[in-house]
């Protein structure tokens, strides 16, 4: 390590994400905070319905846990032979129930809204300008650098729960925003178990100043890309100049914390 030991690179990512995962908060915040008919949250909560199959890959996506579950199946369970290989199937499953469960708790109230069931084929239907720009930006810095690359979306993944903590410290007394808030409540309390995680791989991938230089541009590009597609998907608009400010750190972070 040229410049700096593991521990504080993991650090310094630490303390960058918390104000995105802040900026993703606020923009929840402001959608949930405003009033609403319970048929104006069916967009957002669909958007995170898929959002929490898609990205283990319970809804079919190349390259995923449930993909490498598969294929592992498929081979005869090889990882099984081995210690390692059954910490990391245990570890994958419990990834793939963790997720599904999530799920299962915002399609639950989207179902009581729409008084009907939550159909796969409208979830993969759902399409945000930004989800090209972010599969662009992905496909872009996987061929400039393909190790910082998937660390960035690893760290990124999530939005350190963000939105959850914004259901989360709701302040209400609606029937449906309880609903969201006792969602948002657990899941936000299972996800922040998890940021110690987030920059795992730091310490192999960065061989130089350079590079973690490299890897910080990367997840600002990502994370600032992120608060569009929060914004989109609850159907309201972040300016750019908001962007840079969280950028610039001019919020309160979010730093990860238990919420009793």
């Amino acid at each position: 390590m040229v410049q700096a030991t593991t521990t504080e690179m993991m650090q310094d990512l630490a303390d960058l994400g918390e104000y995105f995962w802040a900026g993703e908060a606020e923009i929840a915040t402001t959608f949930l905070q405003a009033l609403h008919q319970p048929e104006d949250h069916v967009l957002w909560l669909m958007h995170q319905c898929l959002r929490e199959l898609r990205g283990t890959g319970l809804l079919l996506r190349p390259g995923t846990r449930t993909q490498w579950f598969i294929d592992n199946v498929m081979a005869g369970l090889p990882d099984a032979e081995t210690s390692d290989g059954r910490d990391a199937l245990e570890y994958g499953l419990h990834q793939m129930l963790e997720e599904f469960t999530h799920y299962r708790k915002y399609a639950d109230i989207l179902e009581s809204i729409t008084g009907g069931p939550v159909r796969m084929a409208d979830l993969e239907a759902l399409h945000l300008p930004s989800d090209d720009r972010l599969e662009a930006l992905r496909a872009r810095l996987l061929s400039e650098n393909p190790d910082l690359a998937n660390l960035t979306f690893s760290f990124a993944e999530g939005g350190g729960a963000g939105i959850f903590y914004a259901g989360a410290v709701l302040q209400t007394e609606d029937p449906l925003l309880l609903r969201i808030k006792a969602a948002g409540k657990e899941i936000y309390n299972e996800e922040v178990g998890h940021y110690d995680h987030n920059a795992d791989g730091v310490g192999i991938a960065i061989e130089s100043g350079q590079d973690f230089d490299s890897l910080k541009a990367m997840i600002i590009e990502v994370c600032q890309e992120r608060l569009r597609m929060r914004a989109e998907m609850h159907g309201i608009t972040i300016s750019e100049e908001r962007i840079q400010e969280i950028t610039n750190r001019q919020i309160e972070p979010l730093k990860p914390h238990v919420i009793a």
